[in-house]
């Protein structure tokens, strides 16, 4: 079964404090800020979401295409 890019996690850092906040990436394509503990808002920009985007993607290719992935953990 294919996991959706939607369901990974992605790190941004708030430029303010430098605190890494996560949020799924399906929710980060809506939404154009995260809010930060110290206050402050951490600004999604469409490039950092694109790259997050490639990057879960080859990440769930390099998962799926593993030689590993069809056999069952005991």
């Amino acid at each position: 079964m294919k996991k959706s890019v939607d369901t990974q996690l992605i790190g941004l850092r708030c430029e303010h404090c430098g605190q890494q906040k996560a949020a799924l990436l399906g929710w980060l394509k809506e939404h154009d800020e995260l809010a930060c503990d110290c206050g402050q808002a951490i600004v999604v920009r469409a490039n950092d979401l694109v790259d997050a985007v490639k990057r879960a993607d080859a990440a769930q290719r390099r998962v799926m295409f593993s030689p590993m992935a069809d056999q069952a953990f005991v």
